[in-house]
């Protein structure tokens, strides 16, 4: 089987490997690689090298780095001998659309000031993602995950960290169905109903010396204030690894998204199958 390379490593936008998988990576780092299916053609299957000579840089995706960072602790001398380890923090509101995570935002905000201690405010991105409306089949109320908004980006910046990436929720069929199934009615605010929430979020990050960046959403781009995400940076991830990193536009991404080119070694089916279980999950989660 053909070995593929990647200077940085996506692990994982398609389930909370950090959260619940970290035995796997330390075995799969041991072994030197890892075999990942294609999700969309199960036949194909790449060997991905995960050798430092290969790999640059590590991009961690995560609602709860608490095993991440407990992992990292006890091999700590595997992690460190790859240049880079690259953070994406996801902390939304918590709201009965994420019941599965337990944890508190308060031990949240202590594991982002711990990674930012460890390695540095420029190695950690906040995410609020996704932004979703919706209802309850017993009520016209239209809801949202928006109540905890301030209290979040007060502690985020209070913390250090001065940029926040968000989206507002793609409802996609398979979304659509699933929170259907679960008692909840899916609502996909106008561009101008986006605009005014929009407006009111952009004054209270402004207070808090907080820049907003949209990712996959080039029509929030117009809106003052709102500059485009790049998740996966490849200028950033340079500065960060002092290593020469290609910047190549990651094509196999949606096209409105400004990642650069990298492999992702996740999945969705089996181990992959995310414990968070959220209602609006585009990947796969476990069952309940």
């Amino acid at each position: 089987m053909n070995l593929t390379k990647s200077s940085i490593i996506s692990c994982s936008r398609r389930t909370d490997i950090p959260a619940f998988l970290m035995d796997w990576v330390v075995d799969k780092i041991h072994l030197g690689y890892v075999d990942v299916v294609n999700p969309f053609n199960r036949k194909q299957i790449h060997r991905v090298s995960l050798t430092p000579e290969d790999v640059k840089c590590w991009v961690w995706w995560s609602k709860n780095f608490a095993n991440w960072i407990k992992t990292y602790n006890q091999n700590r001398e595997l992690f460190e001998i790859y240049k880079g380890h690259y953070f994406q923090f996801t902390i939304n509101s918590p709201s009965e659309l994420e019941n599965g995570i337990i944890i508190s935002l308060e031990d949240r905000f202590k594991q982002l000031e711990w990674l930012i201690k460890e390695f540095s405010s420029q190695v950690v991105n906040f995410r609020f993602d996704p932004i979703i409306l919706y209802k309850t089949h017993t009520s016209n109320k239209v809801k949202s995950n928006l109540d905890r908004f301030e209290y979040i980006i007060e502690n985020v910046s209070n913390i250090g960290l001065k940029e926040m990436i968000f989206s507002f929720a793609t409802i996609y069929p398979k979304v659509k169905n699933r929170l259907d199934a679960r008692g909840y009615t899916s609502v996909d605010p106008s561009l101008k109903k986006k605009t005014e929430i929009l407006d009111k979020l952009i004054k209270i990050c402004n207070k808090h010396q907080i820049k907003m960046k949209a990712c996959c959403q080039s029509d929030l781009l117009k809106i003052e204030g709102i500059e485009q995400a790049h998740c996966i940076d490849a200028y950033k991830i340079e500065k960060i690894t002092g290593e020469s990193i290609p910047k190549i536009r990651d094509s196999g991404q949606r096209n409105d998204c400004g990642c650069y080119k990298a492999k992702d070694i996740g999945g969705y089916s089996g181990i992959f199958r995310c414990k968070h279980n959220c209602a609006y999950c585009y990947a796969s989660p476990a069952k309940r």
